[in-house]
């Protein structure tokens, strides 16, 4: 036998090589729970917990539902100055008054940027959270990316499945906060909170892809802190996508 046959008998049992580029993930329904919140409020608690039992439940099924909560600071003159709190969150809240029409006030919840629930009101907030995942995929965007941590800087890359114009917010969480509260409407109690947002950014971009760098808080390790990217229309707020890293 030559070398002609051998060379014909390799290329035959030689595997296939695939030239098909490679398949995206498909973009999918999110929920992004946005839960204006405080320590110095009683009425807070049970929409903390309301929130944190819904997400985790929703992590189990493997849902995309994600929840934030962003700490007000108009509580802080009434007793008990919050430690989480901040005005750039009271800002936020009061921009998605406006845009909503409705008052400001704690707990407020809303859902993707679009509808304001009280926060311990759990049975509309599943009723809210299912109407959003029966929306068509087709709504949605995919979103990727990255972290990378030197020393007290985060550097997030991420890109984005379609262009916008889109706002997309970069929020570092921390996992959860034991609290004992002195003063105020919850003086006396240990208080638990999850997920609450650390550091804040928002970019207003038409590109598929960009960066943002964030400082981080000090004691606040890797292990007790995540990094949701998540993108809202520009027009009305919407959510269109999210993506925890």
């Amino acid at each position: 036998m030559n070398a002609f046959f051998w060379l014909a008998v390799t290329l035959l049992l030689a595997p296939a090589v695939s030239t098909s580029p490679p398949v995206k993930p498909a973009a999918r329904p999110v929920v992004v729970l946005e839960l204006f919140t405080s320590q110095g409020c009683s009425s807070c608690p049970p929409a903390d917990r309301a929130l944190q039992e819904i997400t985790e439940k929703a992590a189990r099924a493997g849902q995309a539902v994600y929840g934030l909560s962003f700490h007000v600071d108009y509580w802080n003159r009434l007793g008990w100055q919050d430690p989480f709190s901040s005005r750039q969150f009271t800002d936020r809240q009061r921009q998605y008054n406006r845009q909503l029409r409705t008052q400001t006030y704690t707990p407020q919840l809303i859902v993707n940027g679009q509808q304001d629930i009280i926060g311990g009101q759990r049975s509309r907030i599943e009723q809210a959270v299912t109407a959003v995942q029966k929306q068509p995929a087709s709504s949605f965007v995919t979103v990727n990316g990255q972290v990378n941590r030197t020393d007290k800087i985060l550097t997030v890359t991420y890109t984005l499945s379609a262009k916008g114009p889109y706002r997309v917010n970069i929020a570092l969480l921390q996992k959860e906060a034991r609290t004992a509260v002195g003063n105020g409407e919850n003086g006396g109690r240990t208080l638990v909170n999850t997920n609450i947002v650390r550091q804040f950014r928002t970019i207003d971009q038409s590109d598929s892809s960009g960066s943002a760098t964030l400082p981080v808080p000090n004691g606040l390790g890797p292990d007790q802190s995540s990094v949701l990217v998540y993108v809202q229309r520009t027009d009305n707020g919407q959510v269109v996508g999210a993506s925890m890293l």
